[in-house]
């Protein structure tokens, strides 16, 4: 089952993993920053997010600006009072401006779907047999009332994404306000969605690691190279691997 999510914002910023310091975006959305928003908006471990394809709508700007952002890290497990005046240093981010996308993705049960939890359902979560419909129908339900666990951002909190609802003709980009280009190797996820996707809390640890695909856009919709869509995760494994 496939749905179709408009999204926008001013500003977006989608960071290429080889950048250390300086944030540099993506010319598009990746796989991943688009599984993240739809997973601010819904997220049950029984099922998970399969992107299939990303439409471009607004033609691809940047902008540069410098942003004040703190050197060190808060430590989950021993949080230690973090003074910003301190830490604080200047960081050149290089971003995109007014974007638009339409999300198409499909829901895949997990493993651990109809198994018993340690936790009742949430609120709106009906409680029967869990199923993509099931699913599907939180999800279409929490968009038209503009729920969501967390506000959806484009790559950093700093930069909220606005969505609603879309049908599959919003997948065509007329007119195509950008040109077909090969995008070369991008970003598809930081996890391994395998180990995600079996996680069990206490037992199994997720060991996330870079997995990158050749993208391409084509007629203003984002797909790998030589399809007319984005790679599955076993394609993406099977072909680049993971790396620490």
């Amino acid at each position: 089952m496939i749905i179709h999510l408009r999204t926008w914002g001013e500003l977006a910023c989608f960071t290429r993993p080889e950048m250390k310091v300086e944030r540099v975006s993506y010319p598009v959305m990746t796989p991943s920053a688009a599984r993240g928003l739809l997973e601010a908006i819904l997220y049950r471990p029984q099922f998970r997010w399969h992107i299939r394809r990303i439409a471009v709508k607004q033609p691809i700007r940047f902008i540069s600006f410098r942003r004040n952002e703190v050197k060190s890290r808060l430590s989950v497990r021993n949080p230690e009072p973090l003074n910003a005046e301190e830490d604080r240093t200047q960081r050149n981010t290089l971003a995109l401006r007014d974007v638009e996308y339409i999300i198409e993705a499909s829901i895949q049960l997990t493993p651990l779907a109809n198994l018993p939890r340690r936790k009742p359902p949430i609120e709106d979560e009906l409680d029967c047999e869990d199923s993509l419909v099931k699913y599907l129908a939180m999800f279409q339900r929490r968009v038209e009332k503009g729920q969501c666990v967390a506000q959806p951002c484009f790559g950093c909190r700093e930069f909220p994404a606005h969505f609603e609802l879309a049908d599959s003709s919003a997948m065509r980009v007329e007119p195509n306000p950008n040109p077909d280009a090969d995008l070369g190797l991008m970003l598809y996820d930081v996890f391994d969605l395998d180990v995600s996707r079996e996680h069990q809390p206490g037992k199994v640890e997720a060991n996330p690691k870079v997995t990158l695909f050749r993208a391409a856009l084509k007629n203003g919709i984002l797909v790998e190279q030589g399809n007319d869509k984005l790679p599955d995760w076993p394609a993406v494994k099977a072909q680049l691997g993971g790396v620490q």
